[in-house]
């Protein structure tokens, strides 16, 4: 099954682990996901949110100082069964 879904990038997990409490703290649906290969090769640990959460976090990145390297938009193969991420 294909599903749209944006992944925020990070240089380290110590970013990626700021910005994620952050975001759950003001409720909107993230996940701590795998960086997709297709996206880059660095910093292993991404941010997963699908379409909906989006201007969620739109609006909270341009209302802080946390730091990221981009937000992504990314068309994946999405097995259920497999592709569980908390």
């Amino acid at each position: 099954m294909k599903k749209t879904c944006y992944y925020m990038l990070f240089d380290n997990h110590e970013q990626a682990v700021r910005m994620y409490r952050n975001l759950k703290k003001k409720g909107a649906g993230v996940q701590i996901a795998p960086t997709p290969r297709a996206l880059t090769k660095c910093c292993g640990v991404a941010i997963m949110l699908e379409e909906d959460q989006i201007d969620i976090v739109r609006e909270y990145i341009h209302g802080h100082e946390d730091e990221y390297k981009t937000l992504e938009k990314l068309e994946v193969e999405f097995d259920p069964k497999r592709d569980h991420y908390t």
